[in-house]
């Protein structure tokens, strides 16, 4: 082997890690999506994440222990992406996501949560806990003082 075909041929093994960590990044962030969609509290939230960390911890000492290297940026995709879109999947600013969310001004709607909110979500969470249905709240508004009666606006 000449040194060109040994360059040649890490460079290849660079390029197919990126494409793997792509990948993970597509894949963690619609299972993390799916998973912070669940989350009724922030305490749910950090256990989600807590979750994603310790699979990922797991599985990437699997991947060193059987000298699987490359595939080490498949589970560094999959943890980011999971931790990425469980924050997407709540809709909350979280967390280390506070400080980033206020430097970009994102979220602004969903950090000043209202009293009716967080009602919804105690109801949930409590629902969840007794294996009942999870209740349908609707918002109800009343009548305009100016507005005509048999009319719709």
């Amino acid at each position: 082997m000449d040194e060109n075909s040994l360059g040649t041929g890490s460079f290849a093994v660079a390029i197919f890690v990126i494409m793997l960590f792509a990948f993970g990044l597509v894949i963690g962030e619609h299972v993390g999506e799916e998973m912070g969609k669940k989350c009724v509290e922030k305490r749910d939230f950090h256990i989600a994440n807590l979750k994603i960390i310790l699979v990922g911890v797991a599985v990437s000492a699997v991947v060193w222990a059987v000298q699987l290297l490359t595939l080490a940026g498949l589970v560094l995709g999959l943890m980011a992406g999971a931790l990425a879109g469980a924050k997407i999947g709540f809709g909350e600013s979280v967390g280390p996501w506070k400080f980033a969310d206020k430097y970009f001004n994102v979220n602004k709607d969903q950090t000043n949560r209202t009293e009716a909110e967080k009602a919804r979500r105690r109801a949930v969470r409590k629902a969840r806990k007794e294996g009942k249905p999870e209740p349908e709240l609707m918002s109800v508004q009343a009548e305009a003082p100016n507005a005509e009666k048999g009319t719709r606006h």
